[in-house]
């Protein structure tokens, strides 16, 4: 008891003398009776981060791409909207657990031969719907079928316009891609575009559509969030396009697959 009345008064005086001296001084302070627990509401922490551009090929945003197999591009992954949830549990700071990726790569026939290279990492969890011919009020209406409310937060991926290019005006073609989105942002998604590939021998009015196509879907894809895959000019060597100008070669195809295999193992890591 002598020793407590001591201590409190060295504390008592060394405050006093920290006061003097215009200082301020830290004191331990211990409960001497149990309180109840204290609850910490959970904080919610919203991150939105917009997809960046993916540029592969030779433009003005980009250097020479390389066309090489199963060589890594050096776009940014895009990066969809997600939402993390943080709560504090006995003192502890514990992380929503993360929801498996689900994969789907829907367009028209340019997708065939693409599934083995993109769904071999994960058969499971990956698809490939290619519908020959098709145009993107196809695609648009194909979606509620592809994409259920499920536990695996989806990536989407699509590649479709080639065929409405051949004799629809640009007013008409984008105005479908604007309904194609609103039909996507029904769903909870991370979405990416693959930009039209060029046509050969089908007349310089196709070529313009399909290039003003392609710019004006990567302004929008921006403006809504979407993310943008451009193929820049490699499709456009030699080599690449089939006999009818539209479709791809062996050669093409494999360059193609390895591209959105590619583009899906970045977007997932």
């Amino acid at each position: 008891m002598l020793l407590q009345t001591q201590r409190s008064e060295d504390s008592e005086q060394a405050a006093h003398r920290g006061q003097e001296d215009g200082e301020e001084i830290w004191q331990h302070v211990t409960s001497r009776r149990k309180k109840g627990n204290i609850h910490v509401p959970a904080t919610q922490i919203q991150v939105n981060n917009r997809f960046h551009v993916l540029s592969t090929g030779t433009n003005a945003e980009s250097g020479p791409d390389d066309t090489s197999e199963g060589r890594e591009q050096k776009e940014t992954p895009p990066i969809g909207r997600h939402e993390m949830h943080f709560s504090r549990v006995g003192g502890s700071t514990t992380t929503a657990p993360k929801r498996r990726r689900w994969v789907v790569v829907v367009g028209d026939s340019l997708l065939r031969g693409t599934e083995s290279s993109i769904c071999r990492p994960d058969r499971e969890n990956r698809e490939v719907c290619c519908l020959p011919g098709a145009k993107i009020c196809d695609v648009t209406e194909r979606l509620p079928r592809l994409i259920k409310p499920s536990d695996r937060y989806p990536f989407l991926l699509l590649h479709v316009g080639t065929n409405d290019t051949a004799k629809n005006d640009l007013e008409w073609i984008t105005a479908h891609y604007v309904a194609l989105g609103r039909r996507i942002k029904e769903f909870e998604a991370q979405v990416v575009f693959s930009s039209i590939l060029p046509v050969e021998g089908k007349g310089l009015g196709r070529d313009r559509r399909i290039m003003k196509v392609r710019e004006w879907l990567h302004r929008w894809c921006r403006r809504e969030g979407f993310g943008f895959f451009d193929h820049g000019t490699v499709f456009q060597e030699g080599g690449v396009l089939g006999r009818d100008g539209l479709h791809l070669t062996k050669r093409g195809k494999s360059i193609f697959a390895s591209r959105l295999a590619n583009l899906v193992r970045r977007a997932l890591n």
